[in-house]
């Protein structure tokens, strides 16, 4: 391939550009930064006239492409200036002359490139997102390319795993491979397509675009037959659209706040607190108590005397010690001089309950912008404002207004946007036995945002996986770090809301969040290893998974089923979540036979055929878990069905105990079923997932070991969970010099 102004440097090109205010490189000029990052183009070169392009025609060979070019020349094919397929001079006189006189400007040139022969037509570009820098594109291209939209994503930097998931990403993939007696195309040259745009947007701030439309694949290489490069001059960054004032510069390392006093604080203190439980500083103060905080409680209410119980102080300056954590539970117009105060005091972080800052409109925002340098100023670490507070239960702490949430001790922590979504998560974790280790609202994150405490829970011992509800980021190169960093070392879900222009709508008019281009976000976060759901429910039982069962070695999943039916549905999820029936082994077959009647299937998924004995379904479990051919099993109706002998006295006791334990829910032979499960997830080290026959308000067996029986509602449920567990698994193995996984319950310090 010849190259098309091969000796010009990019950047000069660009500079130039930009000095004469262009708003485009030209194609001609567009091709010579792609060839200088070793990117394919046709052979051919620029002309000012018909002499100059019949004499690169024949250089070239026939036949030929020509086009008028310029800086105040675009869409091309629109406005007719260009013409393909032209096989002796004469035309190519002729069509110089036209194209030249069509274009009607004084500044334009011609360019005369050699025809390309393919029948695949592909697509890279990159566009500046305003919250994650450069975004590339890859795709079906041609003249469909909007009407198919057949696309990936992929946010630089770009990881060679990034280019293959882009690769593989689109419907359209199986063109990429042989195809109608078309060799594959070049991997390697695809690959180095996509890498050079973006190098190009990373190494040049001022493009803000580029198309290549299309990149046609002659024989095997990919080649650029278009090419259209935009220019700004002050592009789209990729941090914070505004900063606050006293805020980091976009180019500086974002500081990571200190939130050890927040997840586990020695003492605290409720500034505003009451005996009211009607009012926030009484219900927080009363959440402390009951609770059972076993540090020191200093309520601060201007009355002085005694609250609850409790000595009460005038003023911050008047207690006896810092605390680490401050709770601010008065009216906004108050909380600016209480946070100077506690930066004046020692108390490193201040949890800010008050609301009417920017989810109330400009005068709210400005108040909040002031707010947040005031905590900068006073050194500390600002929570909200227009929160609903914290638990860290293995600190005994419940520091959230109104509800008494006591969900048990666990590694799963929790991180919301939205106070009452948080307040779902947390109540349906309770209600179902999900062990919670902290539980942090950000409100308005006006200093402090979600990613921060995420960030830190990274490094947390206590927090096996995080769940985090977000309405959007306003740093989506901080989303990309931040992610990275933590599901190398932990896996992290999404409940993701404002991913619609509903939603968007609906996420301002009460956060004020950003919530940026879903499709980019959805890109970033596939990218970045983290899940994302849109349902509560589905987003807890994945949590829940992630912190309670091992992580499945491969996609070979038995299903082990009470009915036909159900497993005909799991299975079916199977193929849709690149899921495999595992294919039993002889022996298993064989033992199998030996426990199921004649007239059994034979083959995954094991239909039990109603069968009911003391021990058929743990023997069968037993076979399937320590098969070498089995990576995971799917349990179906055993639980709360006559096999484990449920009655309706079960049903009537537990109906009377609904305080009782989550082991006594279960009768003896679930029991015993449950603990085999355990002692096969310890043994084996793969994840088995039970679905009951009938409804059970229980997700979470106590196995009180590494790993902890999970219990999901539906087949569905339980397959989707092991897919996305699985794909995880792929991810971290996947990542150079990986971290070690924790899992389960053990105490890693």
């Amino acid at each position: 391939m010849g190259l098309v102004l091969a000796t010009a440097d990019p950047g000069d090109i660009i500079k130039s550009a930009v000095s004469d205010g262009c708003a485009a490189l030209d194609e001609r000029q567009a091709k010579a930064v792609l060839a200088a990052y070793g990117v394919a183009v046709p052979e051919g070169g620029g002309a000012r006239d018909e002499n100059e392009a019949v004499s690169i025609a024949r250089r070239v060979g026939f036949p030929v492409a020509l086009k008028a070019v310029g800086p105040h020349i675009s869409h091309k094919t629109e406005r007719g200036l260009v013409v393909l397929g032209i096989q002796d001079e004469e035309t190519v006189r002729a069509a110089a002359r036209s194209l030249l006189e069509r274009a009607g400007d004084p500044d334009a040139s011609l360019l005369v490139e050699r025809m390309l022969h393919g029948a695949r037509e592909l697509m890279v570009g990159m566009k500046r997102d305003p919250l994650f820098g450069p975004v590339v594109v890859f795709g079906i291209g041609g003249v469909f390319t909007e009407a198919l939209k057949d696309i990936s994503l992929g946010v630089t930097p770009l990881a060679q795993r990034d280019i293959d998931q882009m690769l593989a990403g689109i419907r359209s993939a199986t063109l990429l491979g042989s195809f109608r007696g078309m060799p594959p195309v070049d991997h390697a040259a695809l690959t180095a397509v996509i890498l050079a745009v973006a190098r190009i947007a990373e190494d040049h701030p001022a493009i803000s675009e580029i198309d290549i439309n299309p990149l046609i694949v002659e024989d095997a290489t990919p080649v650029a037959a278009d090419a259209l490069m935009i220019v700004d001059p002050k592009p789209a960054g990729g941090r914070k659209a505004t900063q606050e004032p006293g805020a980091t510069s976009p180019d500086l390392p974002v500081p990571r706040p200190d939130l050890k006093p927040l997840f586990a604080p020695r003492s605290v203190t409720v500034i505003g607190a009451s005996e009211d439980p009607l009012k926030w500083g009484g219900s927080l103060l009363h959440n402390l108590i009951d609770g059972g905080f076993a540090g020191p409680i200093y309520p601060v209410n201007r009355r002085g005397g005694t609250l609850c119980g409790l000595p009460a102080f005038q003023s911050v300056a008047e207690l006896p010690e810092a605390p680490d954590l401050a709770l601010v539970t008065l009216g906004a117009t108050q909380v600016n001089a209480v946070v100077e105060q506690c930066g004046e005091r020692g108390i490193p972080v201040a949890l800010v309950v008050a609301a009417d800052f920017s989810e109330a409109g400009e005068a709210g925002a400005a108040a909040e912008a002031q707010l947040a340098q005031t905590a900068r100023t006073a050194g500390v670490t600002l929570i909200g404002p227009n929160c609903m507070g914290l638990v860290a239960t293995h600190s005994r702490l419940n520091a959230v207004g109104f509800l008494e949430l006591r969900p048990q001790a666990g590694r799963l922590s929790v991180v919301s946007q939205s106070g009452n979504i948080g307040v779902q998560l947390l109540s349906a974790a309770e209600r179902r036995g999900i062990g919670i280790d902290k539980y942090v609202t950000v409100g308005n994150e006006a200093s402090t945002s979600a990613l921060d405490v995420i960030d830190a829970l990274c490094d947390d011992p206590g927090t096996g996986a995080a769940l985090v509800y977000l309405e959007g980021v306003d740093d989506g190169r901080r989303f990309v770090d931040v992610m990275r960093r933590t599901t190398r070392q932990k896996p992290v879900v999404v409940l993701r809301g404002g991913l619609t222009e509903y939603g968007r709508r609906a996420a301002a008019s009460h956060t004020g969040a950003m919530a940026g281009a879903a499709d980019v976000f959805l890109a970033a976060a596939h990218q970045t290893g983290c899940f994302v759901r849109t349902g509560p429910d589905e987003s807890l039982d994945l949590a829940l998974c992630l912190t309670a069962l091992p992580l499945p070695r491969g996609r070979r999943v038995a299903i082990m089923t009470l009915g036909g039916g159900w497993g005909v549905l799991a299975a079916d999820e199977l193929a849709r979540n690149d899921l495999e029936l595992a294919l039993l082994e002889p022996h298993v077959l064989a033992e199998l036979d030996k426990l199921l009647p004649g007239y059994w299937s034979r083959s995954n998924p094991i239909d039990l055929v109603a069968e009911v004995g003391p021990d058929l379904a743990e023997r069968t479990l037993t076979l399937l878990a320590e098969s070498e051919a089995v990576d995971a099993v799917v349990v179906l109706g055993v639980l709360r069905s006559p096999s484990t002998g449920w009655t309706s006295d079960d049903d009537a006791r537990v109906s009377a105990g609904r305080g009782t334990s989550v082991r006594e829910r279960f009768n003896p032979a679930e029991i015993a079923f449950l603990e085999c499960t355990n002692a096969l997830m310890e043994r084996t080290g793969k994840p088995i997932v039970n679905v009951p026959l009938r409804p059970l308000d229980v997700a979470i067996f106590p196995g009180g070991a590494q790993h902890d029986p999970v219990i999901l509602y539906s087949p569905v449920a339980a397959v989707r969970a092991l897919a996305a567990m699985a794909w995880y698994g792929e991810y971290v193995a996947a990542q150079d010099d990986p971290p070690p996984r924790r899992r389960g319950n053990e105490d890693p310090r």
